[in-house]
Formats: structure tokens, sequence, C-alpha cells
């Protein structure tokens, strides 16, 4: 859109001013430009103005055809007085009202404004709504209405006094700039000083684009506004019939556009809570500008209810049965197409539920079958279908079943029966299990018609409708509410949900500690119900999705005064300021120390048993679970004194656990027991890693040993990297023969499979501080390294055993060097490979442990690590078959050698293999085994654990001792290699002497 001004003013005349609109269709196929011009010609000439057109647009070459003129104000110039007027239609624009004030709302202007530009403009509908807040019941009509008639296009004024204010309308014929508005509302309040708060929101001022007609479910859109000011904030909200608007915030189905102007909103996912009227609102001081408009979906319903009446097809009399099949859903305006098995239905519609029936015959007589399927398809307008499926079990002659009792209808053994809630104020189902042909216990799935209202809320509010710091106060404060009297297990579970929405929300809208009493109180009250419903899997769930949801939301809630809150169940208390600080949380003392500026620590009273055992199973769970969260992830110590459960009469040893997020798992990295008493332990829990972990079922915290493990590695790896730089440096001339090439090359590859897994060792020390992935490389790493390690060492080991029998018959090359690749690098890849993927499946047990970036470890024979334990488990033993070949070879004597002198120098010959194999035979790990395969609290575990670390800490140097400095023809080269270079630089000395 272009605008362009044309003027011919020739002596006294009347001036018409004319809006034309020009079409110009452009060469290329397919596009065109539409021109508004304003054109002033004499009054006496003709609306003949095609001479004006190749002015107007001069610059462009190309067809050109007008499609509208109109004619939108006049000016009369009689003598020096010049009077102008707009045609109906039309009004003064903002520059001609603001320039000559006495013109504004009259319909002559007596004032050449025929070179303003506008000059008119079209009439528009703008209404502006006022809210005045008072601290005196007074009326302003008067003085309000005298200040909005300055107002250009100003039409009418109506007012309306309520509690504590007035309301007021104002209708105009033209816009109006944000400013003007703002000026009104600082005089008004300035001079009433009883004006505590005055708002104005107009219409017409702001244009909304939204699809005309019905948009698909579970499409994308994005909805645009727009003004013709640059505002300060933006805000949308969406409105459902006879409800109050919510704002939209940031959500998991919403994307927020920056706001200027123009503002935008991604709807990501829609579906029918994402059907209404949407306002969009730009707002500037205590102005507002709004738009807006209706977004209609093509519904799918988004919870399909399918049950059968009988429940379970009778067929263990008579040939024929039939069950009535029935689909419900909630009331929809959407005129859904359904079938049910391909069939037609009936359809009864309440205020409450939609039911679509239809009966559905059971052959008994053909091929005996465990169950008979129904399906339920909707299909909406724009020809989308959602369809939902369920079984309805067939009872033969001789099948176990439970007879009726009472409500619960005849049910097949091992299925579920199901019924609706009939008490008042609840919806849902119960439902019992049929154990062969005994009835469970019933099991109370339902729910609280406040809690369920309250779990749609949630779910929209992590969408992102209603996603404000207010909604999720109001929230909570319901929950509290809903939650306070006895609750069902039903109840649980919607209340659990309703934690799941919010901590997922809380890590995008900002949640503040004016909630903590509402959200603890409301997470205490469904601790007081038992939490049992015979499904393991189930309870299980609940109880860490319960755990992990309220830890989230303890820490996303951003505290600010609060000092925590305390109730039956749950007391949360803070630490500040980078001090050393302690708690008391029920019965359990804390001691923190934290470098971070916020720690929050929280109790939670008969949880521990609620959560699953894993590898625990006998042992004595006290009722509290202690957790910890720290602002930013900051480094942190924690010592808690745990009393003995007074039921340990048996005096069991204690240890100290934390539950795994990540795993879901009780675990023990990082907690160590550090003081037990008759009535009182003392753990310290600081996470940190040592290299025992590896082969230990629970990972072992002893003084030092850290530190022993870390200065070990790092002489390790400074001995591995000489080892190697040695090697390169004398290959050429310690490598002559088939047998050395063999021995070097195997000790290259255990050197650089061990340096590469000592440095993914230290990399991976500090778990907390690396993201998922980095830490799942690591592992890999290691896993991988290390079993190449010792399929090397299993290379090294055959290739001496094999020419120790086969003397006369030695390896080829072309066979030894395939064959040992293969051996080190393909078997360990198909290990780690195989290994990975397994578990990635599984939903039990993981590949690593994101807590330690090491492989998982759950009881005998189950987890990861058995994939690293087996292997060189296998390697270290058939090594040691090995040594001990080359021991007995050592030892043989000579038939005619048989004195004391021969028995001294094989007891050194021997002596001397154990030392030089030892460390490329990988005879150190057998330390590891002993350490996995040891009970805990033991002294000798302990000896036995610093020998491993030190020992295995220190393998590189080992290999650099044996591997080189153990080999005097490596010994001899290098010694060379020294003397060359002390050789170079003395004759660099006596030619410099001779030529002085």
């Amino acid at each position: 859109m272009q605008i362009i001004r044309s003027e011919t003013i020739k002596c006294t005349s009347m001036l018409l001013c004319g809006l034309l609109l020009i079409y110009c269709q452009i060469t290329h196929v397919g596009a065109q430009d539409t021109y508004v011009a304003e054109v002033m010609i004499e009054g006496n000439a003709t609306m003949d103005v095609s001479g004006f057109i190749s002015e107007m647009i001069m610059d462009i070459t190309t067809t050109t055809s007008i499609v509208d003129a109109e004619i939108i104000g006049e000016c009369e110039l009689v003598g020096d007085e010049t009077t102008c007027w707009c045609e109906p239609n039309y009004i003064w624009s903002d520059l001609v009202c603001d320039t000559f004030t006495t013109c504004c709302n009259t319909i002559q202007c007596v004032a050449n404004v025929s070179d303003f530009t506008p000059m008119c403009v079209p009439q528009v509908n703008v209404t502006l709504y006022g809210v005045l807040t008072m601290s005196s019941v007074t009326t302003l009509h008067t003085q309000l209405e005298a200040e909005f008639k300055l107002l250009n296009g100003f039409n009418t004024f109506t007012s309306l006094i309520i509690t504590g204010g007035q309301t007021f309308t104002v209708s105009l014929n033209a816009t109006c700039k944000s400013a003007k508005l703002q000026n009104i509302i600082s005089y008004m309040i300035t001079t009433y000083t009883y004006i505590t708060n005055f708002n104005i929101t107009t219409t017409g001022m702001a244009s909304i684009e939204i699809p005309q007609g019905k948009v698909c479910y579970n499409s994308q859109y994005k909805l645009n506004c727009s003004t013709e000011e640059t505002m300060e904030t933006c805000t949308w909200m969406i409105a459902y019939p006879n409800q109050y608007p919510q704002i939209i915030g940031v959500g998991s189905e919403v994307e927020l556009l920056p706001c200027s102007n123009q503002s935008s909103i991604n709807l990501l996912n829609i579906k029918g809570n994402w059907a209404g009227t949407y306002t969009c609102l730009f707002t500037n001081g205590s102005v507002s500008h709004s738009a807006s408009g209706l977004l209609e979906v093509a519904l799918l319903p988004d919870k399909i209810n399918i049950t059968s009446m009988p429940p379970t097809a009778d067929c263990s009399v008579g040939s024929s049965t039939s069950v009535i099949v029935t689909c419900s859903i909630f009331p929809s305006q959407e005129n859904y197409t359904v079938m049910i098995n391909n069939l037609p239905v009936q359809t009864t519609v309440t205020p409450l539920i939609q039911n679509y029936t239809l009966t559905v015959p059971i052959n008994c007589v053909a091929e005996p079958i465990p169950s008979a399927s129904a399906l339920c398809q909707f299909t909406n307008s724009l020809n989308q279908i959602k369809i939902t499926n369920t079984t309805i079990p067939i009872i033969y002659p001789g099948d176990p079943f439970c007879q009726e009792n009472g409500t619960w209808p005849k049910t097949k053994g091992a299925e579920v029966a199901t019924i609706l809630c009939t008490e008042a104020g609840r919806v849902g189902n119960m439902e019992r299990m049929c154990n062969g042909t005994v009835w469970a216990d019933p099991v109370d799935l339902c729910t609280k018609e406040t809690l369920n209202l309250l779990l749609t809320a949630a779910s929209d509010f992590e969408q992102g409708i209603g996603a404000t710091t207010e909604g999720a106060i109001l929230i909570f404060e319901s929950l509290k509410n809903g939650t306070s009297t006895t609750n069902s297990y039903g109840d649980v579970m919607a209340t659990v949900s309703i934690f799941t929405s919010m901590s997922l929300a809380s890590g995008r809208v900002t949640l503040t500690d004016s909630l903590l009493p509402n959200f603890i109180e409301s997470a205490s009250s469904v601790l007081n119900t038992t939490w049992t419903s015979g499904n393991v899997k189930r309870d299980y769930k609940i109880a860490t999705t319960y755990l992990s949801s309220v830890e989230n939301l303890v820490k996303n809630i951003q505290v600010n005064e609060s000092e925590g809150h305390n109730s039956s169940n749950i007391q949360l208390q803070f630490c500040r300021n980078n001090t050393v600080c302690n708690k008391t949380l029920f019965n359990v003392e804390l001691e923190l120390n934290s470098t971070s500026s916020l720690v929050k620590t929280m109790g939670i009273q008969s949880m521990a048993a609620r959560l699953p055992r894993g590898i625990y199973q006998d042992a004595i769970f006290p009722s509290l679970v202690v957790s910890a969260v720290i602002e930013n992830n900051g480094p942190v110590n924690i010592r808690m004194a745990y009393p003995i459960p007074e039921n340990d009469s048996a005096g069991n040893s204690p240890s100290c656990i934390f539950w795994n997020m990540t795993e879901n798992q009780w675990s023990q990295v990082g907690c160590t027991l550090v003081q037990s008493s008759e009535n009182m332990s003392y753990c310290d829990c600081d996470h940190l890693t040592s290299f025992s972990m590896l082969l230990s079922k629970t990972p072992v915290n002893l003084p030092f040993l850290d530190q022993l493990t870390y200065i070990g590695l790092g002489i390790s790896i400074c001995s591995l990297i000489v080892f190697l730089i040695i090697e390169f440096l004398v290959w050429n001339a310690v490598v002559k023969s088939n047998l050395s090439h063999f021995r070097h090359t195997s000790l290259v590859n255990i050197s650089l499979c061990l340096l590469i897994a000592d440095c993914s060792f230290i990399a991976s020390s500090f778990p907390n501080i690396l993201n998922d992935t980095l830490c799942l490389m690591l592992t890999i790493a290691k896993h991988f390294f290390f079993l190449g390690m010792f399929f090397w060492m299993l290379c090294l080991s055959m290739m001496l055993l094999h020419q120790l029998i086969f003397v006369f018959n030695p390896l080829r090359k072309s066979v030894y060097m395939p064959l040992a690749i293969i051996v080190g690098y393909f078997f360990p890849t198909v290990i780690v490979g195989v290994t990975y993927v397994y578990y990635n499946n599984r939903k039990d047990v993981t590949y690593y442990s994101r807590a330690t970036c090491w492989l998982t470890y759950v009881s005998s024979m189950q987890g990861s690590l058995y994939s690293f334990l087996l292997p060189i488990g296998f390697v270290v033993f058939a090594n040691l078959c090995s040594m001990v070949v080359v021991i007995s070879t050592v030892m043989k004597p000579a038939a005619t050698e048989n004195t004391k002198k021969d028995d001294k120098e094989a007891a050194k010959s021997v002596i001397k293999v154990i030392v030089f194999l030892t460390p490329v035979f990988g005879g150190t790990w057998i330390l590891g085994l002993f350490v996995f395969l040891m009970n805990d609290n033991k002294f000798t575990k302990v000896l036995i654990n610093y020998a491993f670390t030190i020992v295995n800490s220190l393998q590189g140097l080992f290999i650099l001792l044996t591997g080189c400095f153990g080999e005097k023809r490596v010994r001899d080269e290098i010694v060379k290699l020294i003397s060359s270079k002390g050789s170079k630089s003395e004759s660099k000395t006596n030619l410099t002497s001779r030529q002085k």
C-alpha cells in the first residue's frame, strides 16, 4: 500500500479532495500492487483524474487502472477565508484536530486545512471502557464527560456508580493517541485526589488476526495482534462461555513472541481447551488497547470412556450371548459421527454426559478366544478420527470366575471389574480384582469433583492457560481445601497429578513463597492415606512421582522472606548466607555446610516405606525422608543424625542411602556412615567419587581414598605418556622379530587404552557438574577402554602361552595382528554396544548411573556392571593360567642340574615373572573382585579397598617400569639416545673451541 499526494490549486475555486483506489497489474504473473492516492483538484473540474496517474506513479512502467474514486472532503476558498468539511462517513484527522482545536467535532472548519495529509479519515468505531477506584462515594460524570468531549470524534458518554468507584463508557468515531488518554487520567488523579486508581481499555484501536472457520484438532496456529502505537506490555487472554477470561502464559503448548506494536502467540497443539474467545491487550501505563476474536476448533474427545454391560461375556451356558458397549464423553458442541465396531450407534445426550451404545453379539460356539474387542470411533466435522478400544473377557465352561457380589458383576478370574462411583460429589470408578474365584478388596479410584476440576485447571496451567503467579496461588489454595478432608486412593492420584503439572510449570512460571503454606499442607494431607491398591507398580509410581514433584516444586519456588513451613507430615526449613546451619526436621538433626546462598531442607514423614525398596528388601526403613535442595546446584556437605528405630531389636548394621531421582532407586553413592551408637547413626553426604566404586556393589567412602585415587591416577597418566614416547623413540631399534613386535604392539595398545580410561575416570569424578550426554559418553568411554585394555592383555598372554607350548611353530604376523585387533577392539565394541542397547530398552534398570557416571548394580547378576565384571574376570583367570604355565616352565629343572644354587635362581626367575607379568596381565584387579565379593563393614575389606586403590591407580607407573626399564634392550636404547645427545653436545663444544 502506498500513499501518493498530488495537488492542483489554481485561483479562487472549489477544491475537491478525492480518494482513489488505483489497481496496477505488474508484469510478472500473479502479482499486483494497490495504491491509495489523495488528489486535490479545482472545484470546477471534473473527476477525470486519469491525467494525474502518470505523475503519481511515474516510477512504475506498467498498466494501471482506477478501480474506485470517492470524494472524502471539500474546501471552499472565498476571498481570504477557507472553509472545509468532510463528506459523510469521514471525520477530521488527528492532525487537523490537534492543529485547529476549534475544528474538532465540528462539521465545517473555517481554516485552510487543504494542505494536511490526511485531511479527512474514515470514521471508525472506538469504545473506551474506564474504571475509577475512589476512596469516597461521589460522581465525576460531568467532569469526565467534559474531558472526553475534547477528543476527536466524540460521540457519547455514559457512566455508572459502583461499589468503591465508578465505571464509564465513551463512544468515539475516530482513533486517539494513548498519550491523550494518559493525560486525561493524570489530570483527573491530580485534580481529584480521592481517585486511587484509573484505568482505560479501548476497543477498535487494535486488530487481531484469527482463522475464520474451524481449525483442526492437534494442529498448530499462530495468532497475531497489532496496533498503531508501540506499547510497553502485551497480554493474551482466553475466555470460555460464562467464565472469566484467563491470562495465557508460557506453557508446554503455547509460545509467546516478543512484544512491540505487534504481538503473536504460537499455539503448538490445539485441543478443546484452546477453543474460545481470544483477547490481546496492549498496555502503556494505565491505557490498554484490546482486540478479540473467536477461535473455533473441530473437536475430538479428550477422553473416551468405553464400558460394557455386563463387563464379562458369559459363555459358560448357551451358544451365544451379547453385551452392550457404551462409549461415553463429556458434553460437546461438536457434531460427531460415532461408530462402534464400524456399526452405527444409539445416542443419548444429557447435560452431564453423552452416551453412544451398541449391542455386540458374542458367538460362544466358535473357536474359543480369551476376549472380544470393542472399538469406538469418533469423527469430527473435518474428518479427523479418534479411536479407543477395549477388550471384553469371555467366560467359557471350566474357567474360574468370581460370583456377582452386590453391585460387583460376575467377573472372569485374573480380570479387574470396574463400576461407576455412586457417592454424591465424587466422579470416576471403583475397581476390584478377581483372583481366581475370590474377590480382592475394592480400590476406591473415585475423585472429589473439586479435585477433578483442579486437575483440569492444573493441566491447563501447565499448558499455558492461566499460567500466572496468581493462578498458581489460587490452585494451591483450592487444593489445600480439597485435600483437608478424608482422601481416597483416587484423590491421592489426582493430587499427585496436580503436583506433577505444577512441578513441570514451575520451571517456566514464577512461583513465590506466598503459596508455600497451602502447598505444604496439601502435600502433607495426602500422606495420611494408605497408598495401597494391590497394584505394586502403580503404588510405586505414585510415590516416586509425588517425591520428585514435591522436591522440584520446593526447588523452583522463589523464597523471599519466608523461613519455611511445618505441617503434620512435612517440615520445610531454609538455611541462608553461606554459613554452617543446624536444623531439626522431626527427630533428625541436620548440620549443613554449603557455599550456596540458600539451602532448602525438607523432611517428609511416612514416605520411605512407600518407595521401592530395590536391593534393600530386608532393611528396616525409618518413616522419614530428608532432602536438601541447593540453589544454583552449589556444593554441600550434610551431616544427619538419625535415631535408631525402636523395632530394631536385632541390632542391624545401618546404611546411609539417598533416593536417586534419576534412576528412581535407593543408592549409597556419596553417603557414608561415619558413626553409629545404640540409639543414633550419623551420615555424611557429599557425593564424591572413589576409584573403587568401579567394582564395589556400593560405593566406598574411606578417609583419603579419593585423594589417593587422584594422586595415583595423575602419576599413572604421566607414566603412560612417557612410556608411549619412549616406545615411539626406540621402536625401530628394539622391534627386530615377530615376537618383539607382538609384545610391544600389545603393550602400546594396553597403555593407550589405560591412558584414555584413566582420563575419562578423572573427567567423570564430579558427576553433578556434567550434563546427561557427557556423563553417558564418559561412562561408555570407561567401559570400552577398560575392556579394551583387558582384551589386549589377553592377546599378550595368549601369544606368550603359544610361544611356550608351540616352540617350533611360531606365530605369523599375518595371523596374530588381525586376530589381536579383533579381540582387542571388536570384542569390547560388541560387549558395550549390546549392553547399552539392552539396558536402554529396559525401564527398570538403566545402562548407567547419573549419580556416578558408571555402570549400574542392582543385585546378584542384575545390572550393567556385570558386562564389565564377567569379561575381566574371564581375562584375569585366563592370564593367571598363562602365568602359571610360565612359572612351571621356569621352575622345570634340567636333568643334570639339581643344586641349591639352581633352586635360588629358579626362585628369582619366578619372582621376576610375577613382578613383570602381573601389571600387564591385570593381576592386580583380583583385589577388585575381592572388594566386590566381600561383605560390608569388615576390616579386611577396608584394607583391600586401600590396596586396590593404590595398586590400580599406579598401574601406568608399573607398566612404565616393567615394560621399559625392565627390558634390557629398551634400557640400552634409552642409554644410547641419551649418550648420543651428550656426544653431539660435546662435539659442538669442541668444534667451538677449535674455531676460537
